[in-house]
């Protein structure tokens, strides 16, 4: 389900950070997302301030804020591709992301990050397509 937001939706099970010391506060997603938490869920998951290290900048936990370019959508990526390779590059497609997801990325529910664009490319390429893959629309997103 495509989102346009300049507020982040956290997604329930992602930690939440609660460390106002911390060196590396304003470059991470946990903290990020505590920050930016609402009323919605009445408990939520959290890094353990006990297993936060004294010296923040190597903490573990650290998840840096910087987004990713997505594609969405795949309805017209075989379009002009010759119908024997789009069958068997479909068919490819399927047995990598499994039909679930494979029709979540088709009717724009999930996007598709840049190592799966990538992993398209690639099968593209295997096929003898010389085209890059033609998405829906592209879009910057956190990788939770």
């Amino acid at each position: 389900m495509k989102r346009h937001s300049e507020i982040p939706l956290v997604p329930y099970n992602f930690a939440r950070c609660f460390n106002d010391s911390c060196t590396k506060a304003g470059q991470c997603l946990h903290r990020m997302a505590a920050t930016n938490d609402t009323a919605q869920h009445p408990t939520i998951p959290i890094i353990n301030p006990r297993c936060i290290p004294e010296d923040t900048g190597a903490c573990k936990y650290f998840k840096s804020t910087q987004k990713m370019r997505v594609a969405w959508g795949i309805q017209h990526l075989l379009d002009t591709v010759p119908h024997k390779d789009a069958r068997s590059i479909k068919a490819q497609l399927i047995a990598h992301f499994g039909k679930t997801k494979y029709y979540r990325i088709y009717r724009e529910e999930n996007f598709l990050t840049p190592e799966e664009q990538e992993y398209i490319r690639r099968l593209f390429h295997k096929y003898g397509v010389e085209q890059e893959p033609a998405f829906e629309s592209y879009s910057d997103e956190y990788r939770w």
